[in-house]
């Protein structure tokens, strides 16, 4: 942000402090030109950063933070459960649950990868990068079968039942 900032002003000065018979379009051309990749990495940098710190909120103990996360795997499961007649996904779903801690750090590490190795990133490819990321969490959580484990959550199944 400082650095944005900066070459703001500093072109200003540079503008200026043009000596006479320079033609100024042309000297501010250039300035932008030779800036142009500086200041798309910095609005590039910023939106990590912005897009790092809403995450990191969201997976905090606040109560805004749970709230919204209570309320993404409820309206996330209602989904599950209109479109499964039995509300499980059988084999895939317990995979998911299973692993799902490993799900969520490749889907991170993809993503930090796919961003790393993009030539020029400009703000558009970060947010289209979050957003994908958000959805492949969401798809996570979609084929999550949490309930697959728990006996009670079986058509039939009761939690103190023994078997004999």
């Amino acid at each position: 942000m400082l650095l944005g900032t900066s070459l703001t002003v500093f072109r200003g000065i540079y503008l200026d402090r043009l000596p006479p018979g320079v033609y100024e379009p042309a000297a501010a051309s250039v300035f932008d030109t030779l800036v142009r990749f500086l200041r798309a990495t910095v609005r590039a940098v910023a939106a990590v950063a912005l897009v790092t710190a809403i995450g990191a909120f969201l997976i905090g103990p606040s109560r805004a933070a749970v709230t919204v996360r209570r309320a993404c795997v409820a309206g996330i499961g209602a989904v599950r459960g209109a479109t499964s007649a039995e509300g499980r996904l059988g084999p895939v779903g317990s995979f998911v649950h299973r692993y799902k801690r490993w799900t969520g750090g490749a889907i991170l590490l993809a993503a930090a990868l796919v961003l790393a190795t993009w030539s020029y990133p400009t703000t558009q490819v970060v947010l289209w990068i979050a957003v994908a990321v958000l959805a492949a969490f969401a798809l996570r959580e979609f084929l999550d079968d949490a309930g697959s484990r728990d006996p009670a959550a079986r058509p039939g199944g009761d939690a103190l039942a023994r078997p004999s």
